[in-house]
């Protein structure tokens, strides 16, 4: 986290939110923050809405180059750890080779090794997309308990239990450029662009 003095830039000074103020001088102290998401609400306010899977994820990575990470289905001190580890190791090693390699990383918070993707829905990560819009983000994917990926075949656990949020490539070693991911919905994307070109946007 040593360099993290220098990447300050990209940080707003001031929010006059608590919660965002908070996780700002979390990043200007640290170097970046996870939020950490339950299933169980503890406000006890009637209009929380709790999600169906626990999930965590980190805000500040992007100003040291590095994308934002998201894991899901680990309880909240397994996810902090996890993020805050990894963190850590792709400030050593590059996140490419990581996921385009299809990489095992072996931690110490877990007896199970994880694996990189590249992150599509990224809209669970409120903090991280209201201080740094359209960063880059990565999927920490865990094995269930037989060493099997959500992708594979033989995965045991439901989709639940941890939503990929991200595509994960199966042409294994095949090395390509990142995919640029279009903001346009709909099967055909190319209507949009046609009709605001018609419209002279």
């Amino acid at each position: 986290m040593s360099d993290h003095a220098a990447a300050i830039r990209g940080l707003p000074r001031w929010h006059p939110n608590p919660y965002i103020r908070s996780a700002i001088e979390t990043i200007r102290r640290d170097g970046w923050q996870v939020t950490a998401v339950d299933t169980v609400c503890a406000c006890s306010s009637v209009g929380c809405s709790r999600p169906d899977c626990a999930f965590a994820y980190t805000a500040g990575l992007t100003l040291h180059g590095i994308p934002e990470l998201a894991v899901y289905g680990l309880p909240s001190n397994t996810s902090r750890a996890l993020l805050n580890e990894l963190a850590g190791l792709l400030h050593q090693h590059d996140w490419r080779t990581l996921v385009h390699s299809h990489t095992e990383v072996t931690s110490r918070t877990m007896a199970a090794p994880v694996r990189l993707i590249e992150a599509i829905d990224t809209d669970d990560m409120l903090m991280a997309n209201l201080l740094f819009a359209d960063s880059p983000a990565l999927q920490v994917v865990w094995p269930d308990d037989n060493g099997h990926y959500p992708w594979q075949d033989e995965y045991t656990l439901l989709p639940l239990h941890q939503p990929l949020k991200g595509i994960e490539d199966p042409t294994a070693g095949y090395r390509r450029t990142l995919r640029v991911i279009t903001t346009e919905r709909g099967p055909d994307r190319a209507l949009p662009r046609t009709a605001r070109r018609m419209k002279g946007h």
